[in-house]
């Protein structure tokens, strides 16, 4: 400014030209702009009016951390996620998977996404439980009827369940990566439950999945997965619960060749998002960043049905007894969650309105 009251007084003493001032709001007295200078700001303002119609520039470099090892299929998803986004922003946005806790463990990642310095995390919704009650509605046992009404749930609501969640936890989610449900592999057969009475079963350090073995009589112990084979081994505890994929490729059923189809929780996953920065994206890339968690969510629904039916003959192949015990009493045991997670209330409503829909 001071540049330009000299320039003003020299060109008025000079009297070279004379200047035509606006007044600003401070009173101080600014240079009418020349046809040209004017000129390129109708350009750069309509250039900018494009920019805000959908045509932004912008440019990421996206981290996704996930503790899932780099061939588990939820990982395979996970970069085909990046790779939707790349193609549909025409390399605006680019990124890599970090698979096996390579930037630490989930609530590790989580913090990191809090902070700024990872982009995505992508576990099992779950598994959030570890830091927001309002995750514990996906510990819950038996929480769909059947994947029918697991699809309509999601379908019919899945904004409005981000939204809550969003809100709530500070984490946006923008897909449903669909998975296997959770099942038991013993060194015992397990035909009812009482044959679960004071059975030491591993499960992850989440409390539903704790509470869920508690309320069926058996002896729940968290451990780490990477612990588990050796613990089945020596006997320190006489079984574990995953899905089938992951107890399969940890090979659990070498010493635990009991295959009990309990069903118990339906696992499913998602990419997370820290909801500030989310929100400052582009609309343009928040749109684009919703068909790819579409994408994803409608191809993890064909894989499971494939790989489902993989993952069965090759126990049956290995010589791994399946049990198939009456869901019913375990159903009816584990009721009490639903009034103890009082919390998860309004996700549930949606739960069971979807069930006639």
């Amino acid at each position: 400014m001071k540049k330009q009251l000299i320039s003003m007084v020299l060109m008025a003493a000079m009297t070279v030209s004379m200047l035509t001032g606006c007044e600003t709001a401070d009173g101080k007295k600014t240079e009418a702009p020349s046809s040209e200078n004017q000129a390129a700001a109708e350009v750069k303002a309509e250039d900018e009016g494009k920019a805000s119609e959908g045509g932004e520039d912008y440019s990421y470099h996206w981290k996704l951390a996930t503790t899932e090892s780099s061939d588990y299929y939820m990982t395979q998803l996970s970069q085909e996620f990046l790779d939707i986004v790349e193609e549909k922003t025409g390399g605006k946005v680019t990124g890599e998977v970090f698979a096996s806790g390579q930037l630490g463990g989930l609530v590790d990642a989580l913090e990191g996404l809090e902070m700024g310095n990872i982009d995505i995390v992508m576990d099992g919704v779950s598994s959030l439980s570890a830091v927001d009650d309002i995750f514990n509605v996906w510990c819950l046992p038996f929480l769909y009827d059947n994947k029918e009404h697991q699809y309509r749930f999601w379908d019919n609501h899945f904004d409005e369940v981000s939204d809550m969640v969003a809100e709530q936890s500070g984490f946006r989610l923008v897909s449903v990566i669909d998975g296997m449900n959770r099942e038991l592999a013993s060194t015992v057969p397990v035909e009812s439950m009482a044959d679960l009475k004071g059975l030491k079963i591993r499960v992850p350090n989440i409390p539903g999945y704790v509470r869920i073995w508690e309320c069926l009589g058996a002896a729940p112990i968290p451990m780490s997965l990477s612990e588990v084979y050796t613990s089945i081994q020596t006997g320190v505890v006489q079984g574990q619960e995953n899905d089938i994929a992951l107890t399969l490729s940890l090979k659990f059923y070498e010493v635990a060749p009991y295959c009990v189809m309990t069903d118990h929780v339906a696992y499913e996953g998602s990419f997370y998002f820290n909801e500030e920065e989310y929100q400052s994206y582009p609309d343009e890339l928040k749109q684009i960043i919703q068909e790819a968690g579409e994408e994803i969510k409608l191809k993890s629904r064909n894989m499971i049905k494939e790989q489902e039916m993989e993952c069965m003959k090759q126990i049956e192949d290995m010589g791994v007894t399946i049990c198939r015990p009456d869901l019913e009493e375990f159903k009816k045991a584990t009721a009490v969650m639903y009034d103890e997670y009082d919390m998860c209330a309004p996700i549930i409503e949606l739960v069971d309105k979807a069930r006639n829909e």
